[in-house]
C-alpha cells in the first residue's frame, strides 16, 4: 500500500496551471514539524514535502487554502526523474494529493470549510507530462 497521511503548513502560496487538455495541476509545499527531547534538551525539526494535485481537486486547494494554513492531506508516493541540464539524473519524491482535510479553526477559515466541497473522491490522473 502506498498512501501517506500529514497534517502540515502551507508553505508558500499555491502554483495552479492548467495542462494543454485543460486539467488543473497544483504544486505546493508544507511543512511538517517534529518536536522531541535529545539529552534533555527540546529539539525542533521541520520537513518539507512537495505536493501535487490535479483536476478539481487542485482547483479547491488553490480556492480554499492559501500560505500558513494548515491542512490535513492524505496522498500516494511518487518518484519523478529527469535528465538536468548539465546531464546528470535527478529524481525526487512528491506526494500525489488524494484528499484533504480542514485543520484550521479560525473564524474565516470555518467560513470556507462551510463553503467548500467535500473533497473525499478518488483523484484520477492524467498522462501528461507536469510543467513543474
Amino acid at each position: 500500500m502506498n498512501q501517506v497521511n500529514l497534517v502540515a503548513r502551507i508553505g508558500k502560496e499555491i502554483e495552479l496551471k492548467y495542462l494543454p487538455s485543460g486539467s488543473a495541476i497544483a504544486s505546493f509545499s508544507v511543512a511538517v514539524n517534529q518536536d522531541y527531547k535529545k539529552d534533555g534538551q527540546k529539539v525542533e525539526k521541520t520537513s518539507w514535502f512537495d505536493i501535487t494535485a490535479f483536476g478539481k481537486t487542485a482547483e479547491n486547494v488553490n480556492q480554499y487554502f492559501n500560505k500558513g494554513s494548515m491542512i490535513g492531506i492524505t496522498g500516494e508516493l511518487e518518484q519523478q526523474t529527469w535528465t538536468a541540464q548539465d546531464g546528470s539524473k535527478r529524481s525526487k519524491v512528491i506526494i500525489k494529493l488524494q484528499n484533504f482535510t480542514f485543520i484550521d479553526k479560525r473564524q474565516d477559515n470555518q467560513q470556507q470549510q462551510q463553503q467548500a466541497p467535500q473533497q473525499q473522491q478518488q483523484v484520477q490522473y492524467e498522462d501528461e507530462s507536469i510543467p513543474f
